[in-house]
């Protein structure tokens, strides 16, 4: 029993290590090299001149648990591709809500820079949570339930 348990802790810390992995650097390469330039290009005039970085380790801890709970648990059983709607179905949801009560409210959000996040939050949501069930499944075992058969 206590090494099933333990097990299972293991698969739980690595499927959120593959989520917050996957997320930190797929946004890193999005926001500090391909969509750098056209996010400052967009959002001059509402950026600060110096960024406050614990409201985005917030986010990424939150969000990378809500994934976790959300997209991978309900899919340990399932295939990959599972977790993968899922978490599109997560970012459609998180990602458009930010999207579209800031662009209801900042005049210089325009149409074209909240399309283009919330498509990027639907695929760096699916991409994450598609990662972490890959974490989760490395050594999962799934439990002996007759009620399964």
């Amino acid at each position: 029993m206590l090494s099933k348990t333990i097990q299972f802790a293991r698969n739980i810390a690595l499927s959120l290590i593959f989520i917050f992995l996957t997320f930190a650097l797929l946004d890193a390469l999005w926001l500090g090299w391909i969509a750098t330039d056209w996010y400052q290009h967009y959002m001059t005039n509402m950026l600060r001149t110096e960024i406050i970085t614990w409201p985005w380790l917030v986010f990424y801890l939150m969000y990378g648990c809500v994934t976790f709970v959300l997209c991978v648990v309900p899919n340990r059983e399932k295939s990959a591709l599972y977790a993968f709607i899922d978490g599109g179905l997560l970012g459609l949801a998180s990602y458009g809500t930010y999207n579209l009560t800031t662009y209801s409210l900042l005049s210089g959000f325009t149409i074209e820079l909240m399309m283009v996040d919330w498509v990027w939050g639907i695929c760096i949501t699916s991409l994450s949570a598609m990662a972490g069930w890959y974490g989760f499944q490395r050594h999962y075992t799934p439990p002996d339930n007759p009620l399964h058969e």
